[in-house]
């Protein structure tokens, strides 16, 4: 039987360059924000690309999409809780068809490369809280704590993480998949101008330190009213990370 995949996660938690890992694996097919679909449309203020008009834009046709793309191969897909929190977090039928992981970043690092990419991003598009609501729901429906990732333990030893989750997943380690060419994958098309790094790497890498500039909390003071909301959610799940 084929299994399902789905990576939750907040905006600029590091999640597009460990999907790019499952492209590189070659045995999942792999779906980018499928969710997005519904959130968003082609006009819409948040800034994209080259909008993939092939796939559903309602809740359940995007569901049902990925269900049936599960009938064929084995599938994996990345989405951000926000997208679709108030449909997804009733639907314990379609969280129990699949492994339910997640990735979280810390927020001030998150924030400000969000912000960079859409200053206008409302206090929900910073994701924590809705990625907290779907873990708590995952949790009840399975009993168990779900898997977590830290976003900087990734970045600091890829192959250590990756190598964890494939353990956890029981899916073999492969490390080819962990190196790549510097090009963008077809999934990121629509979102294209969120994943110039990812795009423009071959490998997961620790970012330099002064990649991220907190002086924008200064010159933007609701960026410390969304980091105040939120992380004591992100602060929840990190006790959790594997």
């Amino acid at each position: 039987m084929n299994r399902m995949i789905g990576l939750w996660a907040h905006p600029r938690s590091r999640s597009t360059v460990l999907e790019r890992v499952f492209i590189e694996r070659g045995d999942f097919e792999v779906f980018h924000e499928p969710f997005a679909h519904m959130a968003f449309r082609e006009d819409s203020a948040i800034p994209s690309d080259e909008w993939d008009h092939s796939l559903p834009t309602t809740y359940q046709g995007i569901r049902q999409h990925l269900i049936k793309a599960k009938e064929q191969a084995n599938v994996f897909h990345k989405d951000m809780c926000y997208h679709c929190l108030d449909a997804l977090k009733v639907d314990v039928d379609f969280l129990a068809q699949q492994d339910n992981i997640f990735i979280i970043r810390e927020p001030a690092s998150s924030i400000v490369s969000h912000h960079r990419i859409h200053p206008d991003m409302p206090l929900q598009a910073i994701g924590h809280k809705a990625l907290y609501e779907i873990f708590c729901v995952v949790t009840k429906l399975t009993g168990k704590v779900p898997y977590v990732i830290n976003a900087d333990d990734l970045a600091a030893d890829p192959e250590r993480v990756i190598r964890k989750l494939c353990d956890y997943l029981q899916i073999e380690f492969l490390p080819r998949a962990m190196t790549w060419k510097r090009e963008c994958p077809p999934q990121w098309k629509t979102w294209r101008s969120w994943h110039v790094a990812a795009e423009n790497s071959e490998r997961i890498v620790l970012p330099q330190p002064q990649s991220v500039d907190f002086s924008a909390f200064d010159c933007a003071p609701e960026l410390q009213r969304m980091y105040d909301f939120h992380r004591p959610f992100y602060a929840r799940m990190n006790e959790f990370c594997q």
